[in-house]
């Protein structure tokens, strides 16, 4: 059983983002970024108020739910593959590799938000050797979708506001890393784009923040399963098991757990919500 049978063949969000919003390949990407986020109707000042990655993670997932795009998140064998969507009419999904940065989740939500809004199922990988090896309009796309992500999270006229009187150092581009809940990385590309440092330093930059990056653990099962599937997805299934229209073992089985765990997984799921 999985999400239609869960919703009974619709979506329950009330406005589903790849049904309202079209875009064309060569329509410009800072305009497709700000009707993106005007839709998910998020500011700037709300982006600079959640003044963690992980706070800001949270709130980008449940920004998509809203719009009715359903999000989950799981441990990738191929640590390279940051994460990958599937588009549907009615259910559009995206997975996150949650071994990967907490930052460079956040952007593989919006390059994969990119894909769905063209209608295509999409991989975002780490590192620019992927795109590179690609060919025609499948390297096309994924470099769309790298540029309007990086401009949805960090649009130019908010950049150049937080930037203003500053040096394109690394130490500059930790602060204002910290001010949009992005990585350095993408902060440097924006001062390699505009040509404030040269692709050496770029280069050595990117390579040792790659290597300082911590991988996400399992830790708590509970935790770590709420994490994966979300508390909206979870109390769904629980609503259908109280409703009858699933027994403990189905129950289980989408939840992927065993049937002994799902008391305490409700209980961590009422705690979160309390």
């Amino acid at each position: 059983m999985g999400l239609e049978e869960l919703n009974g063949g619709q979506n329950r969000a009330e406005r589903l983002i790849t049904r309202d919003l079209a875009f064309q390949p060569d329509d410009r990407i800072e305009q497709i970024a700000a009707e993106v986020r005007d839709y998910l109707g998020v500011t700037m000042e709300q982006q600079f108020a959640w003044g963690s990655v992980g706070t800001a993670l949270e709130e980008w997932r449940n920004a998509l739910l809203r719009v009715g795009v359903y999000v989950f998140k799981d441990q990738f064998r191929e640590p390279n593959y940051s994460g990958f969507c599937l588009y549907d009419d009615e259910f559009p999904i995206i997975y996150v590799n949650n071994t990967t940065a907490k930052t460079r989740q956040i952007f593989t939500l919006f390059h994969e938000l990119a894909h769905l809004l063209f209608h295509t199922s999409g991989v975002d990988t780490s590192g620019d050797g992927f795109v590179g090896e690609l060919g025609g309009d499948n390297r096309r796309i994924e470099v769309i979708c790298n540029s309007m992500a990086a401009h949805f999270l960090v649009p130019a006229e908010s950049f150049n506001t937080a930037f203003a009187g500053r040096a394109p150092t690394e130490a500059t581009a930790t602060e204002l890393a910290h001010l949009f809940s992005v990585s350095r990385e993408l902060i440097f590309r924006k001062f390699l784009d505009r040509e404030l440092v040269s692709q050496a330093e770029y280069n050595q930059a990117a390579r040792r923040w790659a290597e300082q990056a911590q991988r996400g653990t399992g830790g708590d099962h509970y935790n770590t399963k709420i994490a994966y599937l979300g508390t909206e997805y979870i109390n769904l299934a629980f609503q259908r098991f109280y409703q009858n229209r699933i027994d403990s073992d189905q129950l289980a089985d989408i939840l992927d757990t065993k049937p002994k765990n799902l008391t305490r997984l409700e209980e961590y799921v009422s705690r979160r919500a309390s």
